[in-house]
Parts: structure tokens; sequence; C-alpha cells
């Protein structure tokens, strides 16, 4: 790449998917509050709360977004998060009890004892609890569960640091090489089970489920919330956005690219999908090779559209079935989580419900009902995939429109890759 353009179309780049993807997490939260998928043949929760409860304030719910964001330590992080609780005490007024004591007040105006503990008594032996008021107060407290917000900051900043360190950094990138072969070593081999380990639950739901006909119109209504936000995301937002900027016609984008399109479909796999998607954006679109061989790969790693919307969908759809009221900080959470893990998803089918189970043990939210999604994410997984190519292309577009609005990127062997590519294979065969 020209040293001169590369920061600017690196920029806009990254600018744009992370843009796309607040969008979509933000309308995958708009649908699934409006149309209730899990709500639906049951009884909503009450929302009204006891005497004995204080909910935390706005202020509460973001001091605990920061300090789970920076844990105290990467350990205590795996295992536990930290919240506000308000625990309601008892304030006595001692002159109001006998104002011959009020000698106390230089010393002490006040006893305190929490509501759960035994009556307070006076040095000297008199019962204070019926002068006694209620207050509330903060504590922070942990409770048990996963911090996935405090392990991806501290991931990211880890690799950032390992990133500079350059050569000497080699040996701790070698060992987490090795680690995630061994890992997807072990993957490889639980795979050859998961079809009736897969089996085995989805029946076991089955049979323990009362109503029968009410668990499923609940999971089409979850499914039908889910392809309407990648539909909402796909054939409205995108093309608008590409609209906007561009005054063309988004849609001539989405015809050249039918079929990486149709590939998605079938493989389920954004990666899979990479060099359809490269070719037809250099042969149907006239994208330049410089701009399509940076901007898809990033787009392929990088731009989860579909499995962001999913990842907010599924979470809010399960706490819904449970009857839990999930509070703001826990929705600015699920937002901020399914944010960095859709960028950091692997384009591969079937991750997206390893990071929702991960979400489900951090809010605290059960995982057996995720059983049975998983048994209708081969469909949409596909449709995510769609998604995602489809936003990876319009983004290409939108770059070859404003850092090269003649489709050159440079010398002619830049524009048309298989003659050089061939070239240098005739010139190697002869060689051997």
């Amino acid at each position: 790449m020209d040293t001169r353009s590369s920061g600017k179309i690196g920029l806009f780049t990254i600018a744009y998917y992370v843009s796309t993807t607040v969008i979509a997490i933000l309308v995958g939260f708009a649908l699934v509050f409006i149309i209730k998928p899990g709500l639906h043949g049951t009884l909503a929760s009450s929302d009204t709360q006891s005497d004995d409860f204080h909910a935390p304030s706005t202020v509460d719910m973001f001091h605990d977004l920061i300090k789970n964001l920076f844990p105290d330590n990467i350990v205590s992080a795996a295992i536990q998060s930290t919240y506000t609780l308000y625990v309601k005490e008892e304030f006595i007024d001692v002159e109001k009890e006998s104002p011959e004591k009020s000698m106390h007040q230089n010393v002490t105006n006040t006893f305190y004892r929490e509501s759960n503990s035994t009556p307070l008594v006076e040095p000297d032996g008199g019962n204070t609890t019926d002068q006694s008021s209620s207050i509330w107060t903060a504590k922070a407290v942990y409770k048990p569960g996963l911090n996935i917000l405090g392990i991806l900051v501290y991931c990211a900043v880890f690799g950032a640091m390992l990133g500079k360190l350059g050569h000497k950094g080699r040996v701790v990138f070698k060992f987490f090489e090795v680690l995630n072969e061994i890992t997807m070593g072990m993957v490889r081999i639980v795979m050859w089970f998961s079809p009736l380990g897969i089996l085995s639950l989805i029946t076991g739901k089955i049979l323990s489920v009362s109503d029968l006909a009410g668990m499923v119109y609940r999971l089409w209504m979850f499914i039908a919330t889910c392809i309407t936000g990648l539909f909402v995301q796909s054939v409205v937002i995108i093309p608008l956005i590409y609209l906007i900027l561009t005054r063309k016609n988004p849609f001539r984008v989405s015809l050249g690219i039918v079929h990486a399109l149709l590939t998605a479909l079938g493989t389920d796999s954004s990666a899979v999908t990479l060099p359809v998607t490269i070719e037809c954006c250099e042969k149907n679109l006239k994208i330049g090779r410089t701009i399509s061989r940076f901007v898809l790969p990033i787009g392929a790693t990088i731009n989860m559209d579909g499995a962001a919307i999913f990842q907010v969908v599924t979470p809010v759809y399960i706490a819904q079935l449970s009857g839990v009221h999930l509070s703001i900080l826990d929705i600015l959470a699920l937002g901020l989580s399914a944010t960095l893990a859709s960028i950091g998803a692997a384009a591969v089918p079937g991750s997206v419900i390893a990071i929702i189970m991960t979400f489900l043990m951090s809010m605290g939210l059960p995982t057996n009902e995720l059983y049975i999604i998983l048994a209708m994410d081969w469909f949409l997984g596909r449709l995510r995939t769609v998604t995602n190519v489809n936003g990876d292309c319009m983004a290409a577009a939108l770059l070859q429109h404003f850092f090269n609005q003649d489709g050159n990127n440079g010398p002619t062997s830049e524009n048309n890759p298989l003659r050089e590519d061939e070239g240098q294979l005739e010139t190697i065969q002869s060689f051997v």
C-alpha cells in the first residue's frame, strides 16, 4: 500500500466497522425490547420492588462499569465481578430517646445497626429500637461469575504491549500459539461427539418442558426477532449509509457480490468466503486490488454485525424467559461486551455460541435455555455470515469511492493480480 494513504484508509476502515457494529447492537436491543420474544405466552415478571430493596442509582451503575473494566487482578476477574449493593441500616437519635443523655453528642450522636443484625443496645442497657429510623448505605460487594469486561480489557492491553516488544515477545507469542493449537486439538475431539451431545441436550430439554407449544412459539418469536434485525441491518441501514455517503445505488454492490453471498450462505464462515469475496469485488465491482485486499480481510476478522445482533438478542431473550429484570448496568455491560466480542470473534461457525454462554455466566443467567437455540444456530449462523459479508463489500465500495474514484490503484499489474501471479508462476515453472 501507498504509505501516504494507508493511514487514512485504515482509520476510515476501523471507524466504519466499529460504527456499524454499534448500530447493529442498538438495532438488536431495540427489537428484543419491543418484540419481547421471551415474554410471549408467559406472564411478565412484576417490576414492583419491596421496601427492603433499594435499587442502585445511575451513578452507581456507571461506577460499577468502570470498576469492572479495570479489575483488581486478572484472577479475580475470572471468578467474580463487583457491584453496588444498598444495605438497610437503622439510625437512632439518642437525644430523642433521653434528653439527659445529650452529653453523648460530643462523642457520637448516632448508633447504627444493619437491618439483619440483632437489636442495638445502648451503653446503659436500654433498647432504642423504638426510636430508630432506617437509612440506606451503599457498599461495594462481589458476586460470583465471570467479569468478561475486565478480561477483555486486560487481554487487549496485554496484546498491545506484547506487540510492542517485537522480537523479545516472540517467546510469549509462540507460547500462546502452541496453546491455541493444543486447545483446538481438544476441540476437534469434542466436535466428533458434539452431534450426540447436542441431540441428548435438546431431547432432555424438550422432555422437561410442560408447555411444548408455548416453547416452540417463543423460539420462533426469537428467530423472527433475529431475522428482522439482520434484515434491517443488511437491507436498510448499511445500504442507507452507502447511499448517503456516495449518492450511488447501494444495491448495485449487492448484485455484484451475489456469488460471495451464496458462498457465505453455504459455508457459514466469513473466512472461507474471503477469496470469493475478493474476486467478486475486484472483477464485478472493479474495486482496486490495494483496497480490496486490505479492507476485506480486516472485515472478515472484525466486522461481525450479524454476530453483534445475535449476541445482544439472545441474553435478553433468555432473561425474559427466566423472569430476570436486567438493569441499565447489565444492558450497558452487555452492549460493550458484545462490541468487543464481535470484533474479536473468530470467523468460523459456532463461535458466537461460546461467547454468548460466557455472557450468560457473567450475568448470572441460566445456560440451559441455550441448547434449544443451538439447534437453530445452523440456520441463523448462515444469515449472520451473509450480513457480515455484505457489510464488508459495502465498506470496500465506500473506500473505492473516496480514495480511488477512477478505479486505478497504481500500475496495471496491481489491478490485474491474476495476470501478474500467472507470470510469476510461469517463471518459477520454467526455472524448475
